[in-house]
């Protein structure tokens, strides 16, 4: 009996470590069956800071596109987008560590971002170096694409959207003689600047002064009491909202009446809630307008409200663009290989978005229609919409 007893027991020992063995790695494979589930893509952009009415608005229509793609059955046979967010605060170091850790540690095929030109600029370094493609959505810097073969976005450039303000100023509002004040710590704004001033002189025009401010001024007195005394028709401000905002305000306070004019830096309700009255009448070249009856644009436009309930500026729906063309660009690449994401991008034609539809030229920058927007009774209403 007692040997009988030991061999139960033996037999009872050796049936659990069996059971035990199995389930262990059945658990280790389901893990890892799990993991293969999911592809991992980044998203960097200044959710705190001066510029965070962009980033926050790029996050939240990334995570829209990404929400409905994974809703509707995800990639690649049903692999589920994981999107990492990332706050780099629009600073430039804190890209690079961002970057760095994303790739290296998180593991991502691809990131959307950086938001603002800067940022890109050092990350594009990065993702040619590590082999990692990042599309941007609203980076606008003529030079970031030229960096690495890696970089791409879904807005328009800086000498893109310059010359269609320079030539409706011209063309449309019959103005003559301008003024340009620009931010001179700020690659966007005097890219901006530049491309403005250029095509407003070959075109006829007259450029009777530009002045400088530093991002944060709060006093823009000096410089704006030095253009008001020439009387210039429009005043060129390529600038972020808010300062954008309290040039505005300052303006009209020492009494001026000049149009004022601007880029996508512009489109924040927050210049409306700075400026107030003071940005009655301002034009300035933007991405879409919510104005668009467009049905792409409609629908966007209550999904962010259904989920955010507000209203969002022009990143959003670039932040959305983004997000959807990298989804394209995964399921067209056949598998979760940066490389090979890398090259489906490239080949990107005739992408529909809620900006509108495009191809990639050699630089993979889109080529696509630029929307003219004005302030009237307190709103943003589109003007029009043009192709350079």
């Amino acid at each position: 009996m007692k040997k009988k007893g030991l061999w139960i027991a033996i037999a009872i020992v050796v049936i659990a470590a069996v059971v035990v063995y199995f389930a262990f790695f059945a658990g280790k494979e389901k893990t890892a069956s799990s993991k293969q589930e999911i592809v991992k893509v980044g998203f960097i952009g200044p959710l705190t800071g001066p510029a965070a009415a962009y980033g926050i608005n790029a996050r939240n229509g990334a995570q829209i596109a990404i929400e409905a793609i994974n809703a509707e059955g995800g990639i690649l046979g049903g692999k589920k987008i994981e999107l990492l967010i990332e706050d780099n605060q629009g600073d430039e170091s804190e890209t690079v560590n961002i970057m760095n850790k994303l790739i290296d540690q998180e593991k991502v095929v691809a990131i959307v971002g950086p938001v603002t030109t800067g940022p890109t600029t050092v990350a594009a370094g990065i993702a040619g170096d590590k082999k990692v493609p990042i599309v941007s959505p609203t980076a606008t810097g003529d030079n970031i694409t030229k960096l690495s073969d890696y970089v791409s976005r879904v807005c328009f450039y800086d000498s893109y959207q310059g010359p269609v303000m320079a030539k409706f100023a011209l063309e449309n509002l019959e103005k003559k003689t301008a003024a340009i004040l620009y931010d001179n710590t700020n690659d966007y704004s005097m890219g901006l600047a530049d491309s403005f001033a250029l095509t407003f002189a070959e075109n006829g025009g007259e450029i009777l002064i530009k002045e400088a401010f530093t991002a944060g001024d709060q006093d823009f007195n000096s410089q704006l009491t030095k253009i008001a005394a020439l009387n210039p028709d429009i005043v060129y401000v390529p600038a972020y909202y808010s300062d954008d905002a309290q040039i505005l305000l300052q303006a009209r306070q020492i009494g001026m009446t000049a149009i004022f004019m601007g880029g996508d830096g512009w489109d924040s309700q927050d210049l409306i809630n700075g400026a107030g009255a003071a940005a009655e009448g301002c034009y300035f070249t933007t991405h879409y307008s919510a104005a668009d009856t467009s049905e792409l644009v409609q629908e966007f436009l209550q999904k962010y409200s259904e989920k955010y309930n507000a209203e969002p500026n022009f990143a959003g729906p670039l932040g959305y663009d983004a997000a959807l063309l990298l989804a394209d660009a995964i399921e067209r690449a056949g598998e979760p290989n940066p490389e090979k994401i890398n090259a489906a991008i490239l080949e990107t034609k005739g992408f529909i978005g809620v900006t509108g539809e495009f191809s990639f030229d050699i630089n993979r920058n889109p080529l696509k229609e630029v929307t003219i927007a004005t302030v009237t009774d307190g709103k943003f209403v589109l003007v029009d919409k043009v192709r350079p």
